[in-house]
């Protein structure tokens, strides 16, 4: 039965496990002022950044992002479950741990834990049926030929799925496994005549790993005829292709010592990269690249490098990853090999070499867009066009604005046209009343980020004002979840603790995020609460009244160019009317202790 931990338990095992002591067995600390720092233990790093808050019992690596609380950091370096790091500490400094039990949840996990065994019996099945010595013969025969070992077999505890079609089903009920689970994560399937069928059959068989470990689903390879060549778990309670990456449990220390992953499409490429001593690679799993794939490889590295098989289906997919790799911030290359070839192919005829020092070797990623959209083209002015309005869908998306500056000049040299032409063919590609300005947004975050953190740095502020009001005018959903969560946590225990914050809350972004504020090396300084507070409630206006004249103005544009000349009039109106209250509010202000004039008629809006 699954273990659910009041939150005065947890409160109680917080305070005796000074967050100091606990990551000083792992971590040399050094004091630096109110904090204490050393080299980060989740990626490599010369100079620390890694920093500790004892009075608010977090911790935040600002070089990573790995960040949380007592309870998440063992969770992280021990790679423990939640219950496991509680029970730990409980232990260690003699607190007496008795779980609190809710039926309803842990019906639910009951169910959910049915379904990690039965995986796990079903993996176990396969390991065996791979070392039988008649049965498995002909999936080592097969592993023999592709050049991959026993030990990278054992390490990705590679099975097979013998050709019979009722071998596993009824080797799980001769264990006792739930069925009804084992149906549910596609394991067996029901026959229509009664009973069930093995839906893996003369395969070898993939084992798919969660982060902490745990087998989730399947993929299986046939060996020798038959269709499909490749056959997949379905999607269920566990597992859903598009948020998990097939090796990423095995490599992910080598992915955080070295901080860059090599990311393949298949199991082969996979484990023929790995058998030749190549350690940070994971593989997609039949699927195009997702965000949350994206999101999941960032949380452990800052450099990734795609090597994709060079066909044409492979050149999609790396095409189109870019936009969340851009959305993402996250950096990336592609490796080209000649076509006809993938990295299991590669390595069986030249070797490894060109994998031991990818980053080097690897093409950014829109320059390789860009060297496809121009290739073969010719020099003609509708190869030109056609060229660049391949490109275009790729500056649409959430860019840096770094990033797409860089992007069109290259795009610009490349197609030798003048980069204000390129740009001027983009905006006439947008929607008439245009998204609101990324100057606009950027005040915007960085205003409730700033308020964010005094709540994170002064919480006495928690009990003067009305949190809601504040968080209504929140336009970024991160930071209006942050503060709802902090003013969740305040009403609960009557305070701010910051640790049981960040232990309630289960995104583990989220938790980075609040981690990285509270521990923020530019100090707030708060030298009038209500000072503060009427200009914070200023700034929130401009922030709104300038969303609002941007809307304003593309309307005008829009009914000028219609020739309304009534609508025009009555929007120049509220044009000007909005630019005098901006006025009004344009004054020097600055909440944090230093002064800083925020143009009230945004610049050139």
């Amino acid at each position: 039965m699954a273990p659910f931990i009041p939150e005065a338990k947890l409160l109680e095992i917080k305070d005796a496990a000074s967050i100091a002591e606990v990551i000083g067995q792992y971590v040399s600390l050094k004091p630096r002022g109110r904090y204490l720092v050393g080299l980060c233990p989740f990626h490599a790093e010369k100079t620390p950044s890694f920093t500790v808050n004892p009075e608010r019992n977090i911790f935040h690596c600002f070089g990573c992002g790995a960040g949380g609380s007592v309870f998440s950091f063992l969770m992280q370096h021990q790679r423990m479950t939640f219950p496991e790091a509680v029970a730990e500490l409980a232990q260690r400094y003699g607190i007496p741990l008795q779980w609190k039990k809710d039926p309803a949840q842990a019906q639910v996990h009951r169910r959910r834990q049915a379904l990690y065994d039965v995986t796990e019996q079903a993996a176990l099945f396969f390991e065996k049926n791979l070392r039988h010595r008649q049965r498995g013969e002909p999936a080592r025969t097969y592993l023999a030929r592709r050049g991959l070992p026993e030990e990278t077999a054992a390490a990705y505890r590679l099975g097979y799925a013998p050709d019979d079609w009722r071998l596993l089903g009824r080797a799980l009920s001769d264990q006792g496994a739930d069925l009804e689970a084992a149906q549910q994560v596609g394991l067996i399937a029901p026959r229509s005549t009664g009973g069930h069928y093995d839906r893996f059959r003369g395969r070898l068989i993939f084992p798919i790993f969660d982060l902490q470990g745990r087998v989730i689903a399947f993929g299986g390879r046939v060996i020798g005829a038959g269709e499909p060549k490749y056959l997949n778990s379905p999607e269920n309670q566990l597992y859903s292709k598009g948020r998990h990456l097939y090796g990423l449990y095995q490599a992910r220390e080598a992915v955080r010592q070295r901080n860059i992953v090599i990311l393949v499409e298949g199991y082969m490429d996979l484990l023929a990269l790995r058998a030749r001593g190549i350690e940070p690679v994971a593989a997609s799993l039949g699927t195009a690249l997702t965000r949350e794939q994206v999101r999941l490889l960032k949380g452990y590295t800052s450099r990734v490098v795609l090597v994709f098989d060079a066909d044409a289906a492979g050149m999609k997919a790396m095409q189109h990853s870019l936009p969340h790799f851009a959305g993402e911030r996250l950096p990336v290359r592609v490796l080209t090999l000649p076509r006809g070839e993938d990295p299991d192919s590669y390595a069986a005829k030249h070797g490894v070499e060109i994998f031991r020092s990818p980053w080097e070797q690897a093409t950014p990623l829109f320059t390789f867009i860009l060297d496809q959209a121009s290739a073969g083209g010719g020099e003609g002015f509708e190869a030109k066009i056609a060229a660049f309005d391949s490109l275009k869908p790729y500056f649409q998306g959430d860019l840096d604005p770094v990033e797409r500056t860089l992007w069109l000049q290259l795009a610009a040299k490349r197609l030798g046209l003048p980069e204000s032409v390129l740009e001027a063919s983009l905006q006439t590609h947008k929607h008439p009343v245009a998204d609101i300005p990324t100057p606009i947004r950027e005040e915007s975050l960085n205003l409730e980020k700033k308020f964010i953190r005094l709540l994170l740095t002064y919480p006495e502020v928690l009990s003067r004002i009305d949190l809601e009001h504040y968080l209504n005018q929140f336009s970024s959903p991160e930071m209006h979840t942050i503060g709802r969560y902090i003013h969740a946590c305040y009403r609960e225990v009557g305070y701010l603790d910051h640790s049981l914050l960040v232990t309630q809350i289960e995104e583990e972004h989220l938790c980075r995020q609040i981690c990285s504020l509270a521990l923020c090396p530019e100090e707030i300084q708060l030298e009038n609460l209500d000072s503060f507070l009427e200009d914070c409630t200023r700034g929130f206006q401009k922030v709104q009244l300038k969303k609002q004249l941007h809307q304003i103005i593309e309307k005008i544009h829009l009914s000028y160019n219609n020739d309304k000349g009534g609508d025009y009039l009555s929007l120049y109106a509220q044009r000007i009317e909005i630019q005098q209250r901006l006025k009004k509010l344009d004054k020097w202000y600055q909440p944090w202790g230093e002064k800083e004039k925020i143009d009230g008629q945004g610049s050139n809006i």
